[in-house]
């Protein structure tokens, strides 16, 4: 019982911090497919796009993305972290200023571009590393409360986006919202790591005592830390890499181009928006209980599992044209998106340790944003060919059980 109660006491020692990374993660919300997935049709139509045009032009734009944030993604291991969160948060507010005003095929691109760097890579990267490099023994249940805010995110903004959409179009919507990243987010967030100075202090002071006391006793250092070199020669990156590519490849080919499967099924878009309310609690409920499961016994051991629910969601598609088939949809992949973060990002502090958690985390964050890049292009071009969802629905089944099997003959070692 002390134990419980020194671990819940460590989580809310630092609640200012637990809280930024929330807000962070719901603040990345503009660059993720959640939000501009809602813009689709508009877009489209403003463009003369057809799904896999737009699908390319998103996939080059987060290409470029995947590349730039090896190199950005580091910056959080050298500088202080309310210059990298306020450049950050600068970016995002410029990139809706683009998306909002673009009119040719390379603003387009420049704003998909903006977007995804600063919203879905960035954001969530300073979100994810800053509690996972400064939380020790609880890292995945505050993995899985900094996860909540890109839930909330889900769960609120399609129906809301949408109404001011209809309201007051599509281009302003997008100034409303890098005017609530400038005015709103940027203020209230550097407040709450306003004291981030003395937190890092403890953490150097913590690794100078522990290397200090490493060498005085002549001993093995409790946990090595890799650098990004190191940890690219290690075996059991490249066997883990396919499922951590997993959820963000299939989550963003189903949110990216949910009005098309959602019409194709017959389905009622109303109904889904609504539904996404299931999603929001299932992510929610599994992501607690994933990041309890982290805590007690490590995340090696939940890495070849968390993406098992994606099965179950991948059988709901391939399922019949009743609504009714919408909750499981949205049901097992929102367990499987609430798990995600909970697992895989204690797993490289876990694994590799937290001296160059930036630029290791920022290798995992390129990957992922890899796979959302090629999903988008690639379901769009299967659309364009007739490729029908209950193929779709069996596609996610095949690489969730091909990721999992890596998974597992990766760690199966210790």
């Amino acid at each position: 019982m002390a134990d419980v109660g020194g671990k819940r006491s460590e989580l809310l020692s630092d609640w200012r911090l637990l809280l930024f990374g929330t807000l962070a993660s719901l603040a990345s919300a503009p660059g993720q497919t959640l939000v501009i997935s809602l813009f689709n049709a508009d877009i489209r139509a403003a463009f003369n796009l057809s799904h896999g045009d737009f699908g390319n032009a998103y996939m080059f734009a987060t290409l470029a993305s995947a590349a730039v944030i090896l190199w950005s993604g580091k910056l959080i291991d050298r500088y202080d972290l309310r210059v990298v969160f306020g450049v950050t948060t600068l970016g995002l507010c410029l990139a809706c200023l683009v998306a909002g005003s673009s009119t040719g095929w390379l603003t387009l691109l420049l704003a998909l571009f903006l977007l995804r760097h600063f919203g879905q890579g960035l954001m969530h990267h300073i979100a994810v590393t800053s509690v996972n490099r400064y939380y020790q023994t609880v890292r995945g249940k505050a993995s899985a409360i900094v996860n909540q805010g890109f839930t909330l995110a889900e769960a609120t903004l399609p129906i809301t986006i949408s109404a001011l959409i209809v309201a007051i179009g599509w281009r302003n919507s997008w100034y409303v919202l890098g005017l609530i990243a400038a005015c709103i987010v940027l203020p209230l967030l550097l407040a709450l790591i306003a004291d981030h100075r003395r937190r890092h202090g403890r953490y150097l002071d913590q690794i100078t005592i522990l290397e200090t006391d490493v060498a005085a006793e002549n001993r093995p250092i409790a946990q090595r830390q890799w650098t990004r070199a190191e940890m690219l020669r290690d075996p059991r990156f490249y066997g883990v890499l396919p499922v951590v590519l997993a959820p963000s490849f299939l989550n963003t080919g189903l949110m990216f181009h949910h009005q098309h499967i959602v019409t194709s099924k017959g389905w009622a878009l109303e109904t889904w928006y609504l539904l996404l309310m299931a999603y929001a609690v299932s992510s929610i409920t599994f992501s607690m209980l994933a990041g309890i499961a982290v805590d007690r016994n490590g995340s090696r051991a939940l890495m070849p599992l968390f993406t098992l629910p994606m099965v179950m969601g991948g059988l709901s598609l391939m399922g019949g044209n009743n609504d009714a088939w919408i909750v499981g949809v949205l049901v097992c992949f929102g367990a499987a998106s609430g798990m995600t973060s909970a697992v895989t990002a204690p797993f490289w502090a876990e694994v590799y340790g937290v001296q160059y958690l930036g630029a290791i985390k920022a290798v995992a964050t390129a990957v992922m944003i890899f796979a959302s890049a090629m999903s988008p292009a690639i379901y769009g071009a299967m659309f364009d060919a007739g490729i029908t969802i209950p193929a779709i629905g069996l596609l996610n089944v095949a690489v969730v059980l091909f990721a999992s099997g890596c998974a597992w003959l990766a760690l199966r070692k210790p």
